[in-house]
């Protein structure tokens, strides 16, 4: 396989990922003003809308396995799966992930603090019941897509912190609607936009750091996605939210992306030189 060949469908990839959630499932409700479903508060749509809504979020996965199934049939599905539970990723990358989130909520919670809101530390062991239907509302419904799909091939043409960069500009815009719709967090919070981007650019860089430093496992980016969720959520309902603190939300995490570039480099975000096989 040619490197232009993973290259361009890497950017059909996202090309189709955001036009489905921009025109065909979220943009439409939140244009229409039609609540869909929301777990921070009570909006609840009609039947199609929750549909639009819940679809929409697993269109990054959904796209790769069809796009998969499409060009590489059955035996590239497999493929696809096998790195989905690959878990044996080696205890420094559980560790190093842990370590990320670790401190990028312990930043998070300082801001707060700072700022002069209050939180509950607490909530950490409160929620935990909330813990496993995340892995699933968020982490597998995305990531067959961004780093399964996208991340491997954009890295045929492109280094990967220029490839993370392209997956977060993407990724933050597919969640754009999210922030015009009834009832969702981002919206009821008036999060800024600008500052959510800033923090899915840094984490997606931390994404590729994990995927290209065990082999491709997308396993160890739906473990970051599926921890990294959860300690959001936290923050996000176990505390206030002060003036100005949407600019200092995603300051950690972009702290620890710059470190994480500068030590292990931009050209791959390892210090081995081989690539990681696309498919």
């Amino acid at each position: 396989m040619t490197t232009t060949r993973p290259f361009r469908e890497g950017i059909v990839f996202l090309a189709v990922t955001l036009g489905l959630s921009l025109f065909v499932f979220w943009g439409p409700l939140a244009i229409l003003g039609v609540p869909a479903f929301s777990l921070a508060g009570d909006s609840r749509g009609p039947v199609w809308a929750l549909a639009l809504f819940i679809v929409g979020g697993f269109t990054p996965s959904l796209t790769a396995i069809v796009m998969t199934a499409m060009r590489e049939g059955g035996a590239g599905l497999r493929r696809l799966f096998r790195r989905v539970v690959r878990v044996r990723i080696g205890g420094r990358w559980y560790l190093a992930a842990l370590a990320v989130v670790v401190a990028g909520t312990a930043g998070q919670v300082a801001a707060i603090r700072l700022l002069g809101g209050r939180f509950d530390p607490s909530q950490f062991v409160a929620q935990l019941g909330s813990a496993v239907p995340l892995i699933v509302l968020g982490p597998l419904s995305e990531e067959l897509g961004w780093r399964g799909y996208a991340l491997e091939r954009l890295q045929t043409k492109m280094n990967a912190l220029t490839a993370s960069v392209v997956i977060g500009v993407v990724w933050a815009l597919w969640h754009l609607p999210l922030f015009a719709m009834v009832g969702t967090s981002q919206s009821n919070a008036d999060a800024s936009f600008l500052a959510f981007s800033v923090a899915v650019i840094s984490t997606s860089i931390l994404y590729t750091w994990l995927f290209n430093n065990t082999g491709g496992s997308v396993w160890s980016a739906v473990f970051l996605h599926w921890i990294y969720t959860y300690a959001v959520q936290v923050v996000w309902t176990a505390g206030d939210r002060p003036e100005g603190y949407d600019w200092f939300e995603p300051l950690p995490y972009l702290v620890i992306a710059v470190i994480v570039v500068a030590v292990w480099g931009p050209r791959r975000l390892t210090r081995r030189a081989e690539r990681t096989p696309v498919g």
